[in-house]
């Protein structure tokens, strides 16, 4: 039986004027899908590319935005293992989750964990397991290092100072207001640094005595120079995201004398080599939420005010996660 649903559909890209609230019809799941009713639906910066036309060079219209939802399983197609009433969390790699109900691929479906509400699983789902990646898997940072965290106040960066501090790592955080620098602050942040590339080094130095160890960059840019000269011998760079959206140049001679590693991912590009991800750091963090370890912070707004959402983005008038609830 087909359902009616409720969604948010672009049809050209543009500014948050061009995202729409229609009503349509979904199919029932087919072989290997699950049909979702949405409780969550987790905004992301990629969202706001994609509706600029910036993210994917083949991306098609019209489109729904939004790749990560939690809610509750309606109906399951032929070979997907889920049963009517579990609790879900869904990645959905080309879009879709700005909606009341949501068909995802079985594979990028994944039960939540105990103790998640769903607007809690929606921010610490991708921007949690990015943190996470970012300073266990590429970050491997070790007690007593320092990170530098980059907009330390946003989703990603917020929860990288909470984990780096759970990892027994020192923090530096930098963020572009001082409210901003106040939330990093609240985050756990050993020392909280206005997010200036001219006095980036010699803060990070005056304040580590030799430099940092790790540096995690969600803003890209004018600060990319500064945050590479800021690590000492075998530091580890690592890309998380492109929030200044300006060109990042790297001149390879400079990462030969100290050792330095740089590197960037995506989580898909993770969940491609390593079959038990993300289900494995999804629970990991969820512990780390019921010990206490992490705290959320997040803003609830009804799923008809996605614009308002991709405004806070855009503007950088908010801190932690944006949450669309239908």
């Amino acid at each position: 039986m087909r359902r009616t649903r409720h969604l948010i559909e672009v049809d050209s890209f543009g500014g948050p004027e061009v995202l729409r609230w229609v009503e349509a019809e979904v199919d029932p799941p087919a072989a290997q899908q699950v049909l979702i009713q949405v409780e969550a639906a987790g905004v992301n910066f990629a969202d706001v590319l994609m509706r600029r036309g910036g993210y994917r060079r083949d991306q098609d219209l019209p489109f729904t935005p939004g790749i990560e939802v939690a809610g509750c399983v309606l109906a399951s197609g032929t070979d997907a293992s889920f049963e009517e009433g579990e609790r879900v969390v869904a990645f959905l790699e080309h879009g879709g989750g700005y909606a009341d109900l949501v068909v995802a691929p079985a594979d990028r479906v994944y039960r939540l964990p105990e103790g998640l509400e769903p607007a809690v699983a929606v921010a610490v789902f991708i921007q949690g397991i990015t943190a996470l990646y970012a300073i266990h898997r590429y970050g491997r940072v070790q007690p007593g290092e320092w990170v530098l965290v980059h907009a330390a106040a946003g989703g990603v960066g917020g929860l990288a100072v909470q984990l780096a501090k759970a990892a027994g790592a020192k923090v530096l955080a930098t963020a572009s207001s001082p409210a901003k620098l106040e939330v990093a602050s609240a985050h756990g942040a050993d020392e909280a640094l206005p997010a200036d590339p001219a006095t980036l080094v010699d803060a990070v130095r005056h304040a580590t005595g030799s430099g940092c160890d790790v540096v995690v960059d969600g803003v890209g840019g004018a600060l990319f120079g500064p945050s590479l000269a800021s690590l000492r011998a075998h530091g580890r760079y690592v890309v998380v995201g492109a929030a200044s959206q300006q060109p990042s140049e790297l001149d390879a001679r400079r990462v030969m004398p100290r050792a330095l590693t740089v590197c960037g991912f995506l989580v898909v590009r993770v969940l491609e080599q390593d079959p038990a991800e993300p289900g494995r750091s999804l629970e990991r963090l969820a512990q780390l939420y019921r010990d206490g370890l992490l705290r959320i912070e997040s803003t609830e707004l009804p799923l008809r005010n996605a614009a308002r959402a991709h405004e806070l983005i855009e503007t950088r008038r908010h801190s932690g996660k944006l949450v669309l609830v239908p």
